[in-house]
């Protein structure tokens, strides 16, 4: 039989993000598209190889031998054509195009307000598409070439990405109303030990977030804990709700403290810091407008020390 010739670099996109969720209905919410289009552009494109590239089970979802072989040489070439495609529309003298960036939740920092207020006063008709994801997604994205850059707070950084610090910033820890240490001024960290707490997930399974591991450890709190999130969000509602106590970066819980929805406790020096870094692929070359928008971040941080 003779080899047919794959064409619809559509289906070939559609595959890579199949493989990338594990499932058909995650895939679908990603494209937004319904799932039975889904389905039917990854039996269209099993149809055209002739081979059967996924497993689709009750209850399990898994790439064949061709899917995975497939899905190495595919996620390179869709890379490869979106970076392209970028790049063009930005041929000109004119700024155009699409700054794609990825970033950890709440990314708060005078000098991320000040680079997008002044890109966008300079570039008018540059587009953002801001993606919010957890820190081993947004690491994966870049390295892979997904993404030219993206801002994270970062403990342990890997060899191949490069890292430029854009600020600092200090966690606190908080409780709601519903606790029995809100409004109290007498405490001390000893009073803490066996205290139910929420976490993010990079403080307990991991050294992303160093700093504030080691402080959850000093502290002495109870274990297993009462609640995590990778969402800084979340993690206030569970705070709130009264789950336990939780480290929340300072700036963030400004206005619920201020509101009465939160109490500082202590420790109340600048403590578990953590460091935001601009991080970028060497392998990668950003688009134009995305360049101009790395070199003005880069600009207002110089200027800054």
């Amino acid at each position: 039989m003779a080899k047919r010739q794959l064409t619809n670099w559509n289906l070939l996109h559609v595959f890579v993000v199949i493989a990338e969720q594990q499932s058909l209905s995650k895939a679908a919410s990603v494209l937004g598209r319904g799932q039975p289009a889904i389905s039917a552009a990854l039996k269209r494109l099993e149809d055209q190889l002739n081979c059967e590239l996924a497993y689709r089970g009750p209850k399990e979802f898994k790439l064949t031998e061709a899917g995975i072989a497939l899905y190495q040489e595919a996620r390179d070439i869709c890379n490869s054509v979106e970076r392209v495609s970028s790049l063009i529309s930005d041929v000109g003298s004119q700024l155009k195009g699409t700054v794609n960036m990825v970033m950890a939740s709440h990314m708060v920092s005078p000098i991320l307000d000040q680079a997008f207020q002044e890109f966008h006063d300079d570039h008018v008709n540059v587009s953002f598409s801001l993606s919010v994801l957890r820190i081993p997604e947004i690491l994966d994205r870049v390295e892979r070439g997904m993404n030219s850059f993206g801002i994270a707070p970062i403990s342990k950084m890997r060899a191949n990405l490069d890292y430029f610090h854009l600020y600092r910033e200090y966690c606190g820890f908080f409780c709601g109303q519903r606790h029995r240490f809100f409004g109290r001024t007498d405490l001390t960290p000893e009073d803490f030990e066996g205290e139910k707490v929420v976490t993010y997930p990079s403080a307990v399974f991991s050294d992303e977030l160093q700093s504030i591991a080691e402080m959850r450890q000093m502290m002495k709190f109870a274990d297993p804990f009462a609640g995590v999130s990778n969402n800084t969000e979340e993690l206030l509602r569970l705070i709130v709700a009264g789950f336990g106590i939780g480290p929340i970066p300072i700036h963030v819980a400004e206005r619920e403290v201020r509101d009465g929805v939160l109490w500082r406790l202590p420790p109340y020096e600048n403590t578990m810091a953590v460091d935001v870094y601009l991080i970028t692929n060497p392998d990668v070359r950003p688009n134009r407008s995305e360049q101009t928008f790395i070199s003005k971040l880069r600009q207002l941080v110089d200027e800054s020390l």
